[in-house]
């Protein structure tokens, strides 16, 4: 009896349709394999891992097997996910390349000052192409509302516009508390703020995350025109090389701190000799290469689309 409940359990790594169309008869494909033998980690491994490529192929994360507006909805989703978690990266650059001129030599800035630059361009490039996107998507939002979705959808904007407000309290909070410090201070000197800043840029990436995850699931549910679709695709496909150049120039501009400053990024004093790696750098870009990774995946799905059917199926079967 037991075994029986644990089986079917395993159905709900399978999407809804998939279950309804198909639940009962995997259900009793699963009772022949297992026969009398017990539920192995591997036997749930690999029906876990069948059901998310399932769902992954319904969404139209993998595989050409769902519509080809429901891929592009689908990659320009993650090229939206993917500059959330890029701007988490770019926040902390920010962060750590504060006042890096000063520890430079004068003549070695140039090309630590072009890379940064770059990657700042880069950013607000991305994120306007977000924001042209959410003015795309803002017509089908409103006809959206206007279906006697308001309600339903007011209950995605709570949870967001509370860590607002909360972020908007701490931010003016922290700064205060800023101004009453030195520079020693605010970059480690004093434990007790070093903490509350940590604490705030948790704050920061949970507020953007759920403000990314409603506006995913409301994006979800609004009807698309073909030529508002066809805009968030290229859109999508834009801030997707955005990603690309934030990660090419981050990378650029940490060589030439390694080569010409590198204690600048270990906190030593000018002219010691350290090593170039900085493990909050590291996590960093690391951070940048997810986000650019799911972001050139997400175009990709778009771009496929775009193709003719021929040279899509080939790009797909390699």
């Amino acid at each position: 009896m037991k075994r029986g409940h644990d089986v079917r359990r395993l159905l709900r790594w399978y999407p809804s349709s998939w279950r309804a169309r198909y639940g009962e008869e995997f259900l009793s494909l699963l009772e022949d394999r297992l026969g009398g033998s017990s539920l192995t980690f591997r036997f749930r491994l690999s029906v876990a891992i069948a059901g998310l490529r399932e769902r992954c192929n319904g969404a139209g994360v993998v595989g050409t097997r769902s519509s080809l507006s429901t891929q592009r909805r689908t990659g320009a989703l993650m090229v939206l996910i993917a500059w959330s978690i890029m701007v988490v990266g770019g926040a902390g650059l920010a962060k750590t390349a504060e006042h890096f001129a000063m520890a430079m030599p004068v003549r070695s800035r140039f090309v630590a000052h072009f890379a940064y630059s770059t990657t700042a361009v880069a950013g607000i490039v991305g994120t306007l192409l977000v924001a042209g996107g959410v003015l795309v998507a803002t017509p089908g939002f409103v006809r959206l509302l206007r279906a006697r979705h308001g309600s339903a959808l007011r209950g995605r904007f709570a949870w967001p516009l509370v860590a607002s407000v909360v972020l908007i309290i701490a931010t003016v909070g922290l700064s205060s508390w800023a101004h009453s410090l030195n520079v020693a201070q605010r970059n480690g000197g004093d434990h007790l703020y070093s903490g509350a800043f940590l604490t705030y840029a948790l704050l920061v990436v949970v507020t953007l995350g759920l403000w990314t995850r409603a506006g995913v699931t409301i994006a979800r549910k609004i009807d698309f025109t073909e030529r508002a679709l066809r805009w968030e695709s290229w859109l999508a496909v834009g801030v997707s090389l955005a990603s690309v150049a934030v990660i090419g120039s981050t990378a650029l501009w940490w060589i030439q701190m390694g080569l010409h400053a590198p204690w600048f990024l270990q906190g030593t004093a000018t002219g010691t000799a350290t090593s170039p790696w900085s493990a909050q750098l590291v996590v960093i870009v690391l951070v940048m290469a997810l986000a650019t990774a799911t972001a050139l995946w997400g175009a990709s799905r778009v771009a496929l689309t775009y193709l003719p059917t021929r040279w899509s199926a080939r790009l797909e079967a390699r």
